[in-house]
């Protein structure tokens, strides 16, 4: 990693605007911490090349190994040490015998060059014979390809049309040199298992019954091919047949169980093998359960390989990652079978290698789990892989020839481990490159995760559990020497923390917009389905779906100030109203060409006309404005798509708008009628009606007076007679006469409740005069009483007891109660002394 990848990071970032929320905010740090990490990353890279050496992919020249004949060539291996071994297909003609030497030539790889040899690693009695025989016996021998099973090299030839049709002479690697074993090992010569996992084949007690029944995939995933089309859904419901993907299938009429159906789940990623009723071809999808999406992924109809660390999955022509990255090459080359896997010895690349048994087509793909990704993959009909990592490839030219051209490409798939020995002191040299190395990918996950555009549900939840598992498996990484490594880790596991409430509020969001964006579509489909199924015979259909054509317009541009919606599909959804509203407007113009297309709306003014002198009632004269109403906006609609729309003939435009004028005249003629109507049934029924109001406010005041036993209350329901009087004023401001009376009314009111309070009042201060009396008639006996008493006991144990003392505590509560504090506490005080 470089700081230029580091850069990009950076320079991808979108600052957030002030008045963007919380979760922008975070989001926005988060970026920058990852671009702090990928720089600290790169840092670590370089460091860790200094101490351990690096060796990239790269292409060193192209050489030539020359034959002695033109011939086709098939393959290379190196067989020992330096030394490969040529294999190629010559056409003699007239030669009736084939020597070894018209099959396979010698070269030793040295200084990027190659040297011919003489063929004596291949001297052996018995593989000459064996090559005689099968050369003599079987007319239609050709030389395929080379294989290395263990310490055994094979030599692989095709003896019939089938591509299973094989005979292979076996050569033992021993010491340096080839011992020749047998041809009898056609059965050892096998390729690996071709799915690094088993398919599931689904069954009886998986299907999930219903009005839309499916097949569970581990409770996960769920799939069908009914109702004509291949399905697959995420949620177990069979109330509906929808999902995130469908297909069309061949065969419409079948049940649940007719097709082929088989699966394999690999951590987070499920992999279907979906074969329809009655189709010959089997349908491959790849699902994740993190990121909740599916995809067609035909290309594992050959083989597939696990990638190292969980990271996804590896095909022929491409691969697909746990983050979702997909990548599909465009090779055209089919019935390709895995052969091997070579790791380089730091763990950093391994190179998938692909075989076509047909055509004799090698791809190899060589896999970074730091980068994660396949650099330069490439396409051959041969390859010898040498200790130093070198690896040469040919490519078959048309015709047979002399001379082949060969690229020589450096790679880090060597034998043994590069190390920089003056670095053995290097803390990095004590932990180890393929740990250094695994580290680094985990924290290009951690990166991936942290700068994707699209988010999932557990994003934030993942990122801070695989900081965290960082930090924690690595007891190095917090070493000086990374420039605070640990330190970035730290800071973007605390921020994804911070992001995970936001992001659940930010995903509430969008799935509120989801749905509102989802409510509008179905209202726009309903509303074209009616302008299908409509005539248009009269001018009332034209100016209903214009106007619901408008009303749905206005609710999408409405969808603009929605947060997180998706503005993409809210302008597809404007273009395609507005489209259906000019189409259907020039349309609507064409018919008021006519001379009867304005009927409805005469017929329907004479109409409300005859209506008119039916009225007797304020509510029935309100209706009646309210349709004139409607039809005048109605017209105004009309009105507004002819100057809207572009008329050539002028005049045309004209006469559409003086019949329309003529309507509404006839229609502002109908309003003042109207209202003037409605204004004489206001007077007649506004006088009833508060004639009956003022009986009731007369009512509450004989009622509310009875209710007035103190001045409190007085006060209390004299307020609530004013705001019966306020509300009354307020409903009858349009009748000058009625303002008058109210007055006099309130003025009545507040008189009587004034008088009642102080006539209470006076009652109250009475009966406190009376108290007072009696409590000083009362304490001067006590006075008396107490002077009679020899010590404090008696006169406690009088006061105490006596009925006279209660008395007073009485008189000092009632006046209390009547609010005449004052002169309950001068008795209070009396009574004390």
């Amino acid at each position: 990693m470089s700081e230029e990848d580091a850069e990009q990071v950076a320079s991808a970032e979108v600052t957030p605007a002030l008045e963007g929320g919380t979760y922008e905010i975070i989001r926005q740090r988060l970026l920058n911490q990852s671009a702090d990490l990928k720089a600290k990353l790169g840092q670590l890279d370089e460091l860790r090349k200094s101490v351990f050496g690096s060796v990239p992919l790269a292409l060193k020249k192209a050489e030539r190994i020359t034959t002695e004949h033109n011939c086709i060539p098939r393959d290379m291996i190196r067989a020992v040490g330096n030394t490969f071994i040529f294999g190629y297909n010559v056409q003699f003609g007239l030669k009736t015998s084939v020597q070894i030497s018209d099959v396979f030539s010698i070269f030793d790889y040295k200084d990027e060059t190659f040297h011919p040899l003489s063929l004596d690693i291949l001297k052996s009695g018995q593989f000459e014979q064996d090559f005689a025989n099968l050369y003599k016996y079987y007319k239609e021998t050709k030389f395929v390809k080379f294989s290395q099973i263990g310490p055994f090299l094979f030599m692989v030839f095709r003896v019939g049309k089938n591509v299973t049709d094989i005979k292979t002479f076996k050569w033992a690697i021993q010491g340096g040199e080839l011992h020749y074993v047998d041809n009898r090992s056609d059965h050892e010569f096998v390729y690996p298992d071709q799915y690094q996992f088993e398919w599931v084949r689904t069954h009886r007690d998986l299907h999930r019954f219903g009005d839309h029944p499916h097949i569970s995939i581990e409770d996960i995933l769920f799939v069908e091919c009914i109702g004509g089309d291949l399905t697959i859904k995420v949620e177990d419901n069979t109330d509906t047949g929808s999902g995130i993907l469908s297909e069309e299938v061949e065969f419409k009429d079948q049940t649940l169980d007719d097709a082929e159906i088989f699966y394999a789940k690999i951590d987070q990623i499920i992999l279907l093998k979906i074969k329809p009723f009655q189709e010959r071809e089997f349908r491959y999808f790849v699902y994740n359960n993190k990121l909740r999406e599916v995809h067609r992924f035909d290309s594992l109809r050959d083989a597939c390989c696990v990638l190292p660390e969980g990271h996804g999955v590896i095909v022929p022509n491409g691969y697909y990652l746990i983050n979702g990255q997909i990548k599909v090459y465009d090779n055209n080359l089919t019935e390709m079978m895995f052969e091997r896997m070579v790791s380089s010895p730091n763990g950093e690349d391994y190179m998938y290698v692909f075989y076509n048994r047909k055509q004799g087509n090698y791809t190899i793909l060589p896999y970074n789990i730091i980068s994660q990704n396949v650099d330069n993959p490439i396409y051959c009909n041969g390859f010898s892989l040498f200790k130093n990592g070198e690896l040469t490839y040919f490519r078959v030219d048309e015709e047979p020839q002399k001379h082949h051209v060969a690229q020589i490409w450096q790679t880090p798939f060597t034998l043994e481990e590069l190390n920089n020995e003056t670095d053995k002191d290097h803390f990095l040299y004590q932990i180890g490159n393929r740990d250094v190395v695994r580290c680094m990918a985990e924290c290009s996950e951690i990166l991936n995760l942290a700068t994707r555009d699209s988010t999932y549900d557990e994003l934030y939840i993942d990122l801070v559990k695989r900081s965290a598992d960082v930090v924690e498996s690595y007891f190095w990484i917090d070493n000086d020497g990374l420039n605070g490594l640990v330190d970035s880790l730290n800071q973007i596991k605390e921020t994804a923390g911070q992001a995970i409430d936001e992001f659940n509020k930010v995903n509430r969001l969008k799935k509120e917009a989801v749905e509102r964006l989802k409510t509008v579509e179905i209202t726009t489909d309903e509303i074209f389905e009616e302008i299908s199924k409509s005539e248009f015979s009269l001018i009332d259909d034209f100016v209903s779906r214009l106007a619901e054509l408008r009303k749905v317009r206005g609710e999408i541009i409405s969808l603009r100030d929605v947060s997180y919606v998706d503005l993409q599909r809210v302008d597809s959804f404007e273009k395609k109203v507005s489209g259906k509203t000019l189409e259907l407007s020039e349309a609507c113009v064409e018919f008021l060409l006519k001379e009867e297309s304005l009927n409805p709306y005469r017929g329907r003014v004479a109409q409300l006309k005859d209506s008119l002198g039916t009225i007797t009632k304020v509510t029935e004269g309100n209706e009646l404005v309210e349709n004139v109403t409607g039809a005048g906006h109605e017209l105004e609609m009309l009105i507004d798509i002819v100057n809207n729309l572009k008329i050539e003939d002028s005049t045309q435009a004209t006469r559409i708008i003086d019949q329309i004028t003529e309507i509404f005249t006839s229609i502002n003629q109908l309003k003042v009628a109207a209202n003037k109507k409605i204004k004489e049934l206001h007077g007649v029924e506004g006088k009833a009606q508060f004639a009956a109001q003022i009986r009731l406010i007369s009512q509450s005041v004989v009622s509310f007076l009875d209710l007035c036993d103190s001045p409190e209350k007085c006060d209390e329901y004299l307020n609530k007679l004013m705001v019966q009087l306020e509300e009354l004023e307020g409903s009858f401001a349009d009748f000058d006469e009625f303002i008058v009376e109210i007055a006099d009314k309130r003025t009545e009111a507040y008189e009587a409740f004034e008088a009642r309070k102080l006539s209470l009042i006076e009652s109250r201060n009475k009966k406190a005069s009376s108290l007072v009396s009696s409590a000083e008639r009362i304490l001067k006996v006590i006075s008396n009483r107490v002077e009679g008493f020899d010590s404090i006991n008696d006169i406690n144990g009088y006061l105490a007891a006596d009925l006279m003392v209660e008395k007073i505590r009485g008189i000092i509560d009632d006046l209390n109660s009547l609010g005449d504090s004052v002169k309950a506490d001068d008795i209070q005080g009396r009574l004390k002394t």
